[in-house]
């Protein structure tokens, strides 16, 4: 399934990594992104290994380079993401940046939507105000003259950190 994943993800424009562990994933961002990064809700152990990564405040946002978030799950048929990003400076640490990362873990691959269905119901009625997004490779719009144009409304690259090991 993480083959078929990676191979639909890459086909609309996505950048997939998988790494063995979540210590080489941490580096990679480390790596990558610079000392300050914009993120969304990430689990704690995510949020550990990425020390010691400075989280810039919502209203800098803007002027970060990349965008670290936490997928829920991944769709193997359409390589799409489903991040949960209730508060809305969530929203916008994903849309403003360039460069979007996304930890996935393998584990939580489903075949396609339907699989999804107890899970999106179960993550709707956890907040009283949810806000579920579909994410499917980087920001592309083709509504100025029919003309594609990749990272106009969000990131430009979105990185699928893919969590192998566990």
């Amino acid at each position: 399934m993480i083959d078929q994943f990676q191979k639909a993800a890459e086909a609309a424009g996505a950048v997939v990594k998988r790494f063995p562990s979540l210590a080489a994933t941490a580096a990679h961002v480390r790596n990558t992104t610079g000392a300050i990064i914009a993120a969304s809700e990430l689990p704690d152990d995510i949020r550990q290994a990425l020390a010691p990564v400075i989280f810039a405040a919502p209203e800098n946002y803007p002027g970060v380079r990349s965008c670290v978030s936490f997928a829920r799950a991944g769709i193997t048929d359409s390589g799409s993401l489903l991040l949960q990003l209730s508060d809305h400076l969530e929203r916008s640490a994903t849309a403003l940046p360039p460069v979007h990362l996304v930890f996935l873990r393998a584990s939580s691959l489903v075949p396609d939507l339907a699989a999804l269905a107890d899970t999106i119901a179960t993550l709707l009625a956890s907040r009283p105000h949810s806000y579920l997004s579909l994410i499917t490779g980087p920001s592309r719009t083709a509504d100025i003259e029919r003309v594609l144009t990749i990272g106009v409304h969000g990131p430009k690259e979105l990185q699928i950190l893919l969590l192998e090991g566990e």
